[in-house]
Order: C-alpha cells, then sequence, then structure tokens
C-alpha cells in the first residue's frame, strides 16, 4: 500500500458516509463503481484499514475476477472469506462453490462482517461471495463491491462513483511522479498541464505518464505531446501505450509476458525464466518497476489491472496468437486450425480449471507441437495431449509440466531447453542413455513417485540447480553426476529409496548438497580436492550412514555440516578438524557416536555445535566440556540429554569467552548450577528444561537474557532473578511446582510479577515473557477474567499515550509439546459487547490451587503492536477506537482458565528510575525469540512465542545498538506519493 495516497481523505469519507454505519440493524451493500485507474481498490482498502475494528469478522478480496475463474477459483474464495470472518487458519474443506455458499450463510447469518470484492465482473461471482445479504450476513454487516460494471450493482443499497482528482491533486500527483517534488520546475509548468489535461486527472495514468516522462529533456516531452494530442479523449489505454512504445524491444517483451503469465509470481523465478529467453531480465524488470508499469511486492511481481489489460490488448493486436493463456484460447486456437507458428508461449493459468474438468475438455492430439516451431515457453498441467507428445519444439527454452501422465519425455538431442519442472504425474525416467542438451541450467523434479533412477547428464555439462526431491523410489543416480562441472545446487531430499551416490563427487562449482531424509543411503561418496567451493552439506535424517570418508578433508570452503538423526552414524574422522572454516555441526540425536574427533580443538572458527538428544534417556557417553577446548569461536552449544556431573563442567570458562547459548536440558546428573556456567560473560541463553535433580539455580552470568528450566521438578532454590538477571526478558520455570513451597522463593517469584520490573521494560520499549508455576494474575492487572477472551478499553488518543500492553493467562498441565507456546489473538473492535457473556460464564473451573497449573505473563511495547498493523498509515492510528479484544491461549489449542491484560501508559514509565541510556543499549528489541504470526483476519493478529527449534533462535549481540524511541513509535513516512 502506499504511503501519502493523494485525495485519499475526502473519498474515504464520502464513501464512509454511504454505509449509514448508524444503522445497525440493517445489511448494506454499497456499489465502488468507475474506470479502471480511478482508485476503486485504493479507497476500498484504505476504509476497510479504518473500519474493519467496527465489526466481528470481516475479510477484504482481492482481484475478484482473476482468483475466481473457475469452480477451484471460487471454492478457494469462499475459504478465504470464512478463514478471515471467523478469525481461523482451519480449513473447511468445501467441496463445490454451492457447498461453500451454503456453508458461508450458516456460519455467518448471526454475525456482523465488512467484506470487500474488489473488482467483481461476473454476477456467478457476488451470487457464490455474498448470495442475498440480508440472509447471509447478521445485522450490522457492511458489503462493499468494487467493479466497472453498473449493471452487476442492481441490488446495491447505493451506488458510490469516485471523482476524477482535482486540477491541483493531479499537478501534485503527476509532479511527485516526474520530478520527485509536489510542483514543476521552471520551464515545465505548461508541459505538465498539457499531459495531465491528457491524462484526464485520472489517478493512474498521471502516475504511469509521470514516470514516462522523468528525466526527460523538453523536446522529448513536446514530441510524446504531439503524439499523446493524436490519441482519442476516453481512450486511457491507448494513452498509457505511450509508456509502453518507450520500452526496448526487450523490455516490451518482459512487459508482455509479465502482463500475460507471471503477474503475482515470484521474482526470482520469473528472473529465472524471463533469462533463459536471452530478455535481460535483471535490468529490463527494474525499467518497469521505475515506469510504474509494474510493481515488485513481497518479493512477488503485480501490476494494475488496466496495465495488464492493456498489455493484453497489444498482444492481441500486435503479436497476435504470440502468447495463449486461457484454456478456452488454447482450446479454440488449436482447434481452429490456425497458423501455430506465430506461438511462442503457452501457460496454463494456476485457477484457470480443475484438472479433471481440463483433461476432458482439451486432449489435444500428440502431434500437436509439431508446427510451433517458435514456442519458447510451454507450462501446462495433466493430460494435455491424448499420448505422450512426439515431438517438442527445438526453441522451446522452458517446459514445466504439472502431473505429467506419461512414462518418458520426448527431448530432442541438442534442443535449446533451459529449464525443466515436472512435480507428480507417471513420468518414470528422463531419458536413456547420453542426451545432448548443452542449455539445460534448471531442472526441478519433484513427488514423481514413478522416477526411479536419475540419467545420463554428461551432456547437459550447464545445468546450475538441480532438484530431485520427495521422489520416493529414486534408487540411483548416473555416475556422471558426481563429475558435474557446473552444478550449484543439487537437493535430494525425502529420496527414501535412495541407496548409493556417485562413488566420487569432483563438483568443481557446487555450493550446496542436501540429502536430508535419504534413509536408505548408506554410505557418503569420497570427495575430490577441486570442491573448496562447497559450503553447505545436510544430511539430516540419513538414518543408514554409519561413518563419513576421511576425504572430507578436502572440503576447505564447509562452512555448516549437518548430521542430525543419523542414529546409525558410529565415527567421524579426525580429518575433519581440517575444515578451518566450518561454523556449524549439527550432530544431534546421532544416538550411536560414541566419541568426537580426538582435534576437534583445531576448528577455531566453530561457532555452533550441537550434540543433544531428544530423548532426555539416553545412556551416559564419554563427551563432555574437555573436548571443547580451544574452540575459541564457539557461541552455541548443544549438550541436551548428555549426562555431565557438576564435577566434569571445567573451572576457568576463559576457553569458553564467546559461549552465548548453552543448552543442558535433560542432565540428570545436575544438582546444582556450576559455577563454571556463572561466570560466562557472554552467556546470553540458557536451557535447563526436565534437569529432575536440579535443586538450585542461583548465581546467573549478568549477560544472561533467556532462562528456561521448565520441568524442573526437584527445583527448590533460585536467586533473585529480577535484580541479578537485569537483561532477563524470558523466564520460563514451567511445572517447577516446588518453588512454591519456599516464602523466599514465593517472594522472588512475586517481584517478577510487581509492576515496577514490568515498567523496566516498558521504559526500553522492551518485551518480556514470564512463566511460573501459579494459579494467580497480580493483582494490578485490574482486567481479569474467567475463561480465555478479554477486552481493554482503549482511551481517547490513546496511540500517543500508551507504551504497551500487559497480557497474562493461567493455563492446567505442562507445556511439553513444541506446539504448546502461548499465543495471544488481538483484534480491535468497536463494540463493547463483543465477547459472548455465555461464553465466559460457561466455563467449569476446578478450586483455583496452584497445583500443576503454570501462569504466564507477557508485555509487549506499542511499537511491536503496530508493526502487526503494518498496513495502517500514521493517520490510522487516531480514527481508532473502542476496545482491544484479546484471547490467550497455547498454540496447540489449550485455552487460559483465566486471563488478564493491563494498559502501560507513558505517564507509568515517567515515573520509574531505569537509566534508559544504559540499559537501552543492552537489549535488543527485535529479537527472534518472540514474534508475531501472520494477519488472519483485516483486524486480528496473533503474536506467539516462536518455537524453540534451535536453528531458528539467533539472538542479537548483546551490545548492540538498540532502536531509538522515536523510531519504535513511528511508522515511517515514505517520500513516494501515490494518488487514489
Amino acid at each position: 500500500m502506499e504511503k501519502n495516497l493523494i485525495g485519499i481523505k475526502s473519498r474515504i469519507e464520502e464513501l464512509y458516509s454511504l454505509l449509514c454505519m448508524k444503522a445497525k440493524e440493517e445489511v448494506r451493500m454499497v456499489g465502488v463503481l468507475g474506470m479502471g485507474g480511478i482508485g476503486k481498490t485504493t479507497i476500498a482498502q484504505a476504509l476497510f484499514r479504518r473500519i474493519s475494528c467496527m465489526f466481528e469478522g470481516c475479510s477484504f478480496l482481492e482481484d475478484v475476477k482473476e482468483n475466481s475463474s473457475g469452480k477451484k477459483g471460487v471454492r478457494d474464495l469462499q475459504e478465504q472469506i470464512l478463514r478471515d470472518t471467523l478469525v481461523t487458519r482451519r480449513h473447511n474443506f468445501l467441496e463445490g462453490p454451492e457447498h461453500g455458499a451454503d456453508v458461508i450463510r450458516r456460519r455467518l447469518c448471526k454475525k456482523k462482517v465488512l467484506l470487500v470484492l474488489d473488482d467483481v465482473d461476473d454476477v456467478e461471482q457476488l451470487e457464490f461471495l455474498a448470495g442475498t445479504p440480508d440472509w447471509w450476513f447478521g445485522p450490522g454487516s457492511r458489503i462493499i463491491i468494487t467493479t466497472r460494471d453498473e449493471r452487476l450493482l442492481l441490488d446495491a443499497n447505493v451506488i458510490y462513483r469516485p471523482d476524477f482528482l482535482c486540477k491541483s491533486e493531479a499537478v501534485e500527483l503527476f509532479c511527485w511522479h516526474a520530478f520527485r517534488k509536489s510542483s514543476p520546475p521552471e520551464g515545465y509548468e505548461e508541459l505538465s498541464e498539457r499531459v495531465i489535461r491528457y491524462a484526464g486527472c485520472l489517478p493512474l495514468a498521471l502516475k504511469v505518464l509521470g514516470a514516462f516522462f522523468r528525466g526527460g529533456q523538453v523536446s522529448v516531452w513536446e514530441s510524446a505531446l504531439d503524439r499523446l494530442a493524436e490519441v482519442p479523449d476516453g481512450k486511457i489505454v491507448d494513452k498509457l501505450k505511450l509508456s509502453f512504445d518507450g520500452l526496448h524491444v526487450l523490455e516490451k517483451q518482459i512487459f508482455l509476458d509479465i502482463a500475460c503469465f507471471f503477474k503475482g509470481k515470484e521474482v526470482e523465478h520469473v528472473t529465472r525464466v524471463l533469462d533463459s529467453f536471452g530478455f535481460h531480465p535483471g535490468k529490463g524488470i527494474s525499467v518497469l518497476i521505475e515506469k510504474c508499469l509494474i510493481t515488485d511486492y513481497n518479493k512477488k511481481l503485480d501490476m494494475h489491472d488496466l496495465i495488464q489489460e492493456m498489455g493484453w490488448q497489444i498482444v492481441r493486436e500486435s503479436f497476435v496468437d504470440s502468447r495463449l493463456w486461457k484454456l478456452d484460447q488454447i482450446h479454440d486456437f488449436i482447434k481452429g486450425k490456425k497458423k501455430q507458428k506465430a506461438i511462442e508461449a503457452i501457460m496454463m493459468m494456476d485457477n484457470e480449471y480443475l484438472v479433471d474438468d481440463y483433461d476432458g475438455n482439451l486432449a489435444t492430439s500428440a502431434d500437436v507441437f509439431a508446427h510451433m516451431k517458435n514456442l519458447r515457453l510451454l507450462d501446462i498441467d495433466g493430460k494435455f495431449t491424448s499420448s505422450i507428445p512426439t515431438f517438442l519444439p527445438d526453441e522451446l527454452r522452458w517446459l514445466r509440466w504439472t502431473e505429467y501422465p506419461f512414462l518418458t519425455l520426448p527431448l530432442a538431442d541438442r534442443c535449446k531447453l533451459v529449464g525443466l519442472e515436472m512435480a507428480k504425474g507417471n513420468l518414470k525416467y528422463l531419458w536413456k542413455g547420453q542426451k545432448i542438451l548443452p542449455n539445460l541450467k534448471f531442472v526441478h523434479l519433484e513427488w514423481l513417485p514413478g522416477l526411479t533412477s536419475f540419467p545420463d547428464v554428461s551432456g547437459a555439462p550447464n545445468i546450475e540447480r538441480l532438484i530431485l526431491s520427495n521422489c520416493g523410489k529414486l534408487e540411483e543416480v548416473h555416475e556422471s553426476l558426481g563429475s558435474h562441472r557446473r552444478l550449484v545446487y543439487l537437493d535430494m531430499n525425502g529420496c527414501r529409496s535412495l541407496k548409493c551416490l556417485p562413488s566420487r563427487l569432483e563438483m568443481e562449482s557446487l555450493e550446496t548438497l542436501i540429502l536430508s531424509g535419504c534413509e536408505s543411503l548408506e554410505r557418503f561418496p569420497e570427495v575430490s580436492p577441486c570442491m573448496a567451493k562447497l559450503s553447505e552439506i545436510n544430511l539430516d535424517s540419513c538414518s543408514n550412514i554409519k561413518e563419513l570418508p576421511s576425504s572430507i578433508r578436502y572440503l576447505s570452503g564447509l562452512r555448516f555440516l549437518s548430521l542430525a538423526n543419523c542414529v546409525k552414524l558410529n565415527n567421524i574422522p579426525n580429518s575433519i578438524c581440517g575444515l578451518k572454516y566450518l561454523k556449524c555441526l549439527r550432530l544431534h540425536n546421532c544416538v550411536k557416536l560414541k566419541n568426537l574427533p580426538k582435534e576437534l580443538q583445531k576448528m577455531k572458527l566453530l561457532e555452533e555445535l550441537w550434540l543433544g538428544f531428544d530423548d532426555f534417556k539416553r545412556p551416559e557417553t564419554c563427551v563432555g566440556f574437555h573436548s571443547f577446548r580451544g574452540l575459541l569461536s564457539l557461541r552455541k552449544l548443544d549438550l541436551s540429554g548428555r549426562q555431565i556431573g557438576e564435577e566434569s563442567f571445567p573451572e576457568n570458562p576463559d576457553a569458553f569467552s564467546s559461549l552465548e547459548e548453552l543448552y543442558l536440558s535433560g542432565n540428570s546428573k545436575l544438582v546444582r548450577l556450576p559455577s563454571f556456567i556463572s561466570r560466562l560473560s557472554c552467556l546470553k541463553r540458557l536451557e535447563l528444561n526436565e534437569c529432575c535433580r536440579l535443586e538450585s539455580l542461583c548465581m546467573l552470568p549478568s549477560s544472561i537474557q533467556v532462562l528456561k528450566a521448565n520441568g524442573c521438578t526437584s527445583l527448590r532454590k533460585i536467586g533473585d532473578l529480577s535484580t541479578e538477571g537485569k537483561w532477563l526478558y524470558k523466564i520460563w520455570l514451567i511445572n517447577c511446582q516446588q518453588l512454591s513451597e519456599d516464602e523466599e522463593n514465593q517472594r522472588y517469584l512475586h517481584k517478577m510479577f510487581q509492576l515496577s520490573f514490568i515498567k523496566k521494560c516498558a521504559a526500553v520499549n522492551h518485551r518480556l515473557s514470564i512463566a511460573i508455576p501459579g494459579s494467580k494474575i497480580p493483582s494490578w492487572i485490574k482486567q481479569q477474567k474467567r475463561g480465555d477472551r478479554i477486552a481493554l478499553k482503549l482511551p481517547h488518543k490513546w496511540h500517543t499515550r500508551v507504551m504497551g500492553f500487559v497480557v497474562s493467562g493461567v493455563f492446567r498441565g505442562s507445556w511439553k509439546s513444541h506446539l504448546a507456546c502461548p499465543c495471544i489473538t488481538f483484534s480491535i473492535v468497536s463494540d463493547g459487547n463483543m465477547i459472548p457473556k455465555s461464553e465466559v460464564d460457561s466455563m467449569m473451573l476446578t478450586t483455583e490451587t496452584d497445583e500443576n497449573k503454570n501462569v504466564w505473563i507477557c508485555y509487549m511495547p506499542l511499537g511491536f503492536f503496530q508493526q502487526m498493523y503494518q498496513d495502517l498509515q500514521p493517520e490510522d492510528w487516531s480514527l481508532i477506537e473502542g476496545n482491544l479484544d484479546i484471547t490467550v491461549m497455547l498454540r496447540n489449542g489449550t485455552r487460559s482458565l483465566r486471563c488478564g491484560a493491563h494498559i502501560i501508559s507513558k505517564e507509568d514509565v515517567q515515573q520509574t528510575t531505569t537509566c534508559i541510556s544504559d540499559y537501552g543499549s543492552m537489549v535488543h528489541f527485535n529479537d527472534e525469540d518472540l514474534g508475531y504470526d501472520e494477519s488472519i483476519s483485516g483486524n486480528t493478529y496473533v503474536y506467539e512465542e516462536k518455537l524453540d527449534e534451535k536453528s531458528l533462535m539467533p539472538l542479537r549481540s548483546r551490545t548492540s545498538t538498540s532502536r531509538p524511541t522515536k523510531e519504535i513509535f513511528c511508522i515511517a513516512l515514505s517520500s513516494s506519493c501515490g494518488g487514489i
């Protein structure tokens, strides 16, 4: 969403007035009618952001016209409506549009919803997505339809027709895109006036033409304006073509391909495909973005519908039959026996059909491609031909055929194919013998259950990326793969029947090798000294590998080596210690590995060493701290499940001066915290979960930030964590019930829940998460309820007064599952009666004793809360009033027995004595151990503790500079401006 949208405010107010929000018992449908590019979608999006908090559920369906093609598309949109409005990620498994319509009516008929259907072009879309609004949706619901077709709005209560921009707005918008300022420079005033006149004050045209004229000399402007003068009024697409005409020939090709095939696709993939045609997309895509013809949003390409229609029109008029992308279009063309030499590309869009319908409708002859001499792109699914194709064009550069129904593929020698993608289907082998494919660079084969072997690739010397993932019956690959000189990336994960690789690897360009889940693989090949570029090897869950070859020492550039869950691995050669650049070695759950290499200390750059077990009942092993002396760069060490007594910890911590994370969970020998740990000056994270004999947890290192000691059933003594660990932001002592039996411990636990401790974190915009045994939420949290839902009344101008939010919940039982992390669902609502009384009062609770209960408290700064609602503009926050509806539960679905919430104001924090300059420089606002999940509705977000998967939780440096308060509390304004 663009910032600083010119002219948006008055149009939002006009549309809002037509919703008649005071008519709370009425269901109203409002149409937004206008030509393409006038700003219908932008106005609807802006209004949706501002009023979604006034409804129980809300959903914005973008590009209904594009996304509803065929039964599958409509069904997916119905699924989205249900997920959004019911605030759930659960799929409803709709059988078809009719079933989906019935489910929507039954589930939403009593719910106040806001539904926006953007760019509707067919009455069936309305029938299946909005039906009869009075029957489908509850009182107070509002349905907004944007369309160019007035006939679709016959049932609307009122129609809003946005005006063109006024003169001053048009000048400002055009000048921002042409000159990067709000008014024209000297000498360009009259020229700008002419452009605006020709653009007809249409926002999209002003943006595109402004980008086109940017940087041009006066003479260039005058020439282009003469051409614009020849275009009749009302022919806006023809006026936009001026920008297309100014493109280089290859940029035109890129634009047309994106318009026809790649809207909404990932930039990286599109770049590869376009590059295979020789279009030089790196520069071309950048030019199209600069010209406002396309956008790059979240690493995906997008373009305005009107711009896309311009591209389609250009193809129909100037590049006739060169690109086919509609099922009926392809069918009519092929059956019509037209000249097929013109065809350059065929692509079936993902939402165009259901596979069964497609197979029945098309099924062309086996020689259908024989006359398509210029076909460069073929992207199709299922039974496109009635039998195996007899021929594929020599000019074909990229082939993607999903659910290919035949056993083999008719690739010819010396064809120009660059990319080959095949997923699912019946393919048994690519080719037999050697095939000469000098241009082939990308091969992506996945989920091919019939593929048993991978062929000779000596005739395809330029392959750079090879993916053979989840081919469950693949048993072998040809020996030639082992000596491939250009291969950079090889991924064979999930090939569970793969028994052997080439006997020797001499792949001098290889950088990444992924063999995870190849559970039948018995040996890793010998490697050549030429493989100095290989930096990553993943052998996780290769459960039959027993050892690595001594030649692994030749992988001088290796930085990451993972052998987690290699349950038969019993030996790692000492030669591995020659890998002087290795940074991460993962040996998690290698249960038969008894000894580490003797010269491990030579690995001076090793930063991460994972040696733990998931099963904490493993027998004692001899691996201990003596094995790690000399690893001066070691930052993360996992010894979970290793039975290491206090006497085995070293006395001098100097050899571990860089250690930041230490995992000792499941250690049944630990009785107290070794003094060694207390003196680790850089330690930030310590995990001691299920150390069943651990009795004392005192004298933590002063640098500690994350402490987890869940399930330590013997733990009786802790220190004053609220003062000893002054950088602590996460303290979990779940199911440590004996802590509650000691008065001093109770006093320390109570101090962590004091308001003053929370304020200390709030003073530096620092999050906090504490979980301890107990059943009582602190009394200073005034808003408390039984159950899992509660609402906070947002004060007037709350976004300028609030520092952050405290949320708390009481849960029964342990949180052992990795899916049992706490999460909070936030929803901004304007109606104070959003929490049904029956839902709270019907909760059946046992007597509130501390036994087998834990209480969790979380503080979230306002800045982080605002980041979740990142689509809101700065001015939007001042318009949000009402309640903050909060649901507290565990990620596995366990609901809190009791919950509470509290607002921390700026006035509260001003009373604290924390030295912000000192404390703020030590903590990090944006660590990855606490985070928010995706939006699951227009005004609803889920905040949750991150999973404890160690590879996902790097901590930032304790001495890194914290973000200034001003940055945290403000959403920065962009210098780019856009009209509506």
